[in-house]
């Protein structure tokens, strides 16, 4: 569930609904197989890791498991990563971590990683999600776009299904 989400209690008959229905609602391999979004996400991960093997990369979504997924995703891909979530683990030593040159290439993150951390040493985010709030697409960017920023460029991928609620929301967040 998003970070956002205080009262988890609420949630349980829709929980227990899903996971009742879990076998009707489809195939996990099929789901693998045919993931789109993920598809081009790992596609451009690796190419631009295969000229910059030291890079490192944050990935921003908004839910704990899609987080997760791509985590064991990219793992079986041999992209390695690491994940960052409210209440998981210190984000001060998560980060440090990550900024080792032998650390992870990704960091997955969810909002709690979009305030209040240095990533100037990375030049790439990924927004796998796209916030409905424009500031939060803007503190995301403001963790790498940040004095200290040693290149002079940096790169925003937002990563988004043609012709659907998350094309709608990046053109007004663009139109803004």
């Amino acid at each position: 569930f998003g970070e956002d989400l205080d009262n988890v209690d609420v949630c349980k008959p829709l929980v227990q609904t899903i996971l009742d229905k879990a076998d009707s609602l489809g195939n996990l391999q099929e789901l693998w197989d045919n993931d789109s979004k993920y598809k081009r996400l790992s596609f451009e991960l690796k190419r631009y890791l295969k000229d910059r093997p030291n890079e490192k990369i944050v990935v921003f979504a908004y839910f704990r498991p899609t987080l997760h997924y791509l985590h064991e995703r990219l793992s079986a891909e041999g992209i390695s990563s690491m994940v960052v979530l409210g209440g998981s683990v210190d984000k001060n030593e998560a980060i440090e971590s990550f900024k080792q040159p032998n650390g992870p290439n990704v960091l997955l993150a969810s909002e709690v990683a979009s305030e209040g951390i240095d990533l100037q040493f990375s030049r790439v985010v990924v927004n796998y999600d796209l916030p409905w709030n424009p500031m939060k697409v803007e503190q995301r960017i403001g963790r790498i776009d940040r004095l200290g920023q040693s290149s002079p460029q940096i790169t925003i991928w937002n990563i988004f299904y043609a012709d659907t609620i998350d094309a709608r929301i990046y053109d007004r967040l663009y139109l803004r």
